[in-house]
């Protein structure tokens, strides 16, 4: 089947330097994600970074009993069970210098391997 020609959409996306994706899912909600997303916003328009940092609600993340929770991209950094208290550390070192937050951070476990 081949591919329908179409033009290309006249709007342009605008860059960033982060991309901070919090789960609004109900587990995290329930937890306070709406606070976390909140607190974030809000240090990052302190440091006036508001237009260096996209931050976006998700529906789910996986990993539901760990929520609030949030990736930050390009990094790819996992942040879990997040408290509003946790966004000037994230904002003022992870997202103004590009280093993750170590003990906020999670850590990663070895893909399964594929036969």
């Amino acid at each position: 089947m081949a591919l329908l020609e179409r033009e290309k959409p006249a709007v342009r996306v605008r860059d960033y330097d982060s991309h901070v994706l919090v789960c609004k899912g109900s587990d995290c909600k329930k937890r306070g994600s709406k606070e976390v997303r909140k607190a974030l916003k809000g240090e990052l328009r302190a440091a006036g970074m508001n237009g260096d940092v996209r931050v976006d609600s998700v529906e789910c993340l996986g990993l539901c009993k760990h929520g609030p929770n949030a990736i930050v991209y390009p990094s790819g950094t996992w942040y879990l069970g997040l408290i509003g208290a946790d966004a000037p550390e994230i904002v003022g070192k992870h997202l103004k210098t590009g280093e993750p937050v170590e003990h906020l951070a999670a850590e990663f476990r070895p893909r399964k391997k594929t036969k």
